[in-house]
């Protein structure tokens, strides 16, 4: 008998093998975390109106849901919610803009006499040299942040304006559909996942409007007892202080403690060390009352927020999104925290099986999202890389989009002269032509109407900046000024290039709707029946929105320049047909064209106008880019695009961020194709819907009709015509 030769020891210790599994898995779901948090930081201003909508809309539910609960609409109880809750948020930036603004030097002086009698007090009782030279430190490093966080709260207030506006509308549509939102994108879970992560939603919003709630009442406790101390003290200043103490009570402990710190401060300095004393014993003893009282309600029970939490939370959310991070990371930490345990029960497997772990001791609820991460981040890097080639190309990407978009929108007409009897080419031809002739005739009139005046346009907006007499408005429009002036000479300069650009794209054009048709015959070709089907249907609806796009972006564009030529016309201001057709130009540049254009003509009235139609413009420039940039943008987008309004109000400045004037200008299409073809595409990849797995529908076009073609007979598409061809 042979004996066995003996084990072998274990190449790896079981520990470090164990240690790998979980380590790697670990590894990549933070890297996809971080790479979505570059992405959100990037992209500030969508991640910012996200954050503040749902902020919005969770602390508006309440209402709403009353009013729909006594048989209101959901359009007409989102309006309601909407406007008290933008109402709210008005008088609050009127109270710190009347209240705190204009005082806030006084403020900074009175704290920091108070720093000096403070450290006065500290030397008359007899404290060490060493003591003293900590304080100094300290109050130096005070005063530095001070200056550092003021600085910072002005700087961005046109982003704060910016996310204002667009969280107000995303309010509205959240409060009016966002229960469809939330069933679609529970729609592709099982039915015992929805269920779970449902109900602990549920249960987070609940937690976050009793935070919310919680967090108010401190805040309005601390002005109230500061109120009361400022004005039994004698201080002045009562007002600032006041907005100060509210404001620091809607940060938990760290905003509280500062806000105290100063309005102690500023009693020492009106009335001596102990009223200071004093004021920093009647807020903390009213906090802790309070404390006391909500911990008896549900408010206690269900918004207790540990101070570790707290202390970590706050300062990443300054470092990460700013002020807006300041106030709205602890709610959405408490929302994810409650729905953690539901999320890692969805990554798992069904409920009562024995199923646990995967191979490694690893849990399976980890294995599934680190699965998930490491795919999700070749994803990241493919899109990060056509984005980066389409920048270094900037030549050959802007021709071919340009391209593309016109052919999909010159196709309708391509199809009527072939159902006439023309050739494919000559149809081309014909057409292409044509949308030279009135791309020619209309930058001929731009230059003619709107290039001559252009520069008297300026001046006589910038007078009527000067006579507004704000500073900074007349330092705006002599910066835009300069530079559209300074672009249009550089266009101007550029001109053979933009010209060969031009060219390149027109070209492309014409063999588009010549050729498409029967280069995607011949693509279609190269795969199976199944396959053909789906790819058909695709193909047909990315025509189909790109042509949508234009036609919607050219009615959009032309009801600005009309209505805002008509107002002009009718108050007898000049310059009415060159910004009508600046504006027209201009419109398509979606949100900000617009402001720009309107906000000439109400500065042209400014200057030359009575004060009836100063009045008239101001009112007129407010309503029409709250109305077109709000809602004629997003429904007639989403009319001839199929995409919901929220989607479209959130794309748009996330093309500003990613590649600027383009990017707004391609991002509305590039999302509603995404949108419409990722499903079939996706199955496609997949393999769904072929001989083995003949569940999967096929696709439908943009009308709802299945489309039929391919080797096994019917009609196949052609993306250049829109029609089917033998």
């Amino acid at each position: 008998m042979v004996n066995a030769p003996p084990a072998l020891p274990a190449l790896v210790p079981r520990w470090l093998d164990r240690l790998a599994a979980v380590g790697w898995r670990v590894l990549v779901t933070f890297a996809l975390a971080f790479v979505l948090a570059v992405a959100a930081i990037n992209l500030e201003t969508v991640t910012a109106t996200v954050v503040v909508s749902l902020l919005a809309t969770v602390s508006l539910l309440p209402l709403v849901s009353g009013l729909r609960s006594r048989g209101a609409s959901p359009t007409g109880a989102a309006i309601y919610g909407v406007l008290v809750g933008a109402g709210v948020a008005i008088l609050g930036a009127l109270l710190i803009a009347i209240a705190l603004l204009p005082y806030a030097g006084d403020v900074a002086a009175a704290a920091s006499t108070g720093l000096s009698d403070l450290r006065d007090s500290l030397v008359d009782v007899g404290v060490p040299s060493w003591v003293l030279e900590a304080y100094d430190r300290l109050a130096t490093a005070i005063a530095a942040a001070a200056g550092v966080n003021v600085a910072a709260l002005i700087g961005p207030i046109a982003s704060i304006v910016t996310v204002a506006l667009l969280s107000t509308f995303l309010t509205f549509f959240l409060l009016q559909d966002g229960e469809h939102g939330w069933a679609w994108a529970m729609g592709s879970m099982a039915p015992w996942q929805a269920t779970a992560v449902t109900g602990a939603a549920r249960t987070g919003l609940g937690r976050v409007t009793a935070y919310l709630g919680r967090t108010a009442v401190f805040a309005s406790v601390d002005a109230m007892v500061v109120a009361a101390a400022l004005a039994i003290f004698g201080v002045p200043l009562i007002w600032p202080l006041v907005v100060i103490a509210f404001i620091g009570g809607l940060i938990p402990f760290i905003g509280s403690v500062v806000a105290t710190a100063v309005v102690a401060l500023a009693v020492i300095a009106h009335a001596g060390i102990w009223p200071g004393l004093l004021t920093i014993a009647a807020i903390a003893a009213a906090g802790i009352a309070t404390g006391r009282l909500i911990s008896r309600t549900h408010l206690g029970r269900d918004a207790d927020v540990h101070p570790l939490l707290v202390l970590i939370a706050i300062p990443t959310g300054v470092a990460l999104f700013g002020v807006i991070g300041l106030f709205a990371v602890l709610p959405v930490v408490v929302f994810l925290l409650t729905i953690s345990r539901s999320i890692v029960v969805a990554l798992g497997v069904r409920p009562r099986s024995s199923a646990t772990v995967v191979e490694g001791d690893v849990p399976i609820w980890l294995d599934r999202l680190a699965q998930w991460s490491w795919r999700g981040l070749i994803v990241a890097g493919l899109i990060w890389l056509v984005i980066q080639v389409s920048i270094l190309l900037p030549g050959v990407v802007i021709p071919t989009v340009l391209a593309g978009v016109l052919a999909a929108s010159l196709a309708p007409a391509v199809r009527r002269l072939r159902s006439a009897g023309w050739s494919a080419g000559m149809a081309a031809a014909v057409t292409t032509v044509a949308a030279v002739v009135i791309a020619v005739g209309a930058v001929v009139a731009t230059v003619v109407f709107s290039v001559g005046p252009f520069g008297e346009i300026i001046d006589t907006a910038l007078e009527g900046a000067d006579l507004t007499g704000l500073e900074w408005l007349s330092t705006i429009v002599a910066a835009i000024g300069t530079e559209l002036i300074a672009n249009l000479a550089g266009v101007l300069r550029d001109l053979a290039a933009f010209m060969l650009t031009a060219l390149l794209g027109l070209l492309l054009t014409f063999f588009l709707l010549r050729d498409a048709g029967a280069l995607w015959h011949r693509l279609l070709e190269r795969v199976g029946p199944w396959r053909r089907e789906r790819a058909d249907a695709i193909g047909m609806q990315t025509v189909h929105i790109l042509g949508g796009y234009m036609i919607g972006t050219g009615i959009i564009s032309l009801f600005g320049a009309i209505t805002g030529a008509v107002i002009m016309i009718l108050l007898g201001l000049p310059f009415a047909i060159p910004i009508a057709i600046l504006s027209f130009a201009a419109g398509f540049i979606p949100y900000v064209g617009s402001f720009l254009s309107t906000g000439l003509a109400t500065l042209v009235a400014i200057a030359v106008g009575t004060t009836s139609d100063v009045i008239v413009m101001l009112i007129w420039t407010v309503v029409f880019n709250i109305v077109q940039g709000n809602f004629v943008t997003p429904i007639v987008y989403g009319r001839t695009m199929s995409l919901h309004p929220a989607i479209i109000l959130l794309a748009i400045p996330a093309g500003n961020e990613v590649a600027g004037v383009l990017g707004m200008f391609l991002v509305v299409p590039f999302v509603a194709i995404t949108a419409a073809v990722l499903r079939p595409t996706l199955e496609l990849i997949a393999n769904e819907g072929s001989p083995e797995s003949p569940q999967a529908p096929v696709p439908k076009g943009p009308r709802g009709r299945q489309r039929s073609g391919g080797s096994g007979g019917g009609e196949e598409f052609d993306p250049a015509t829109i029609a089917p061809v033998p």
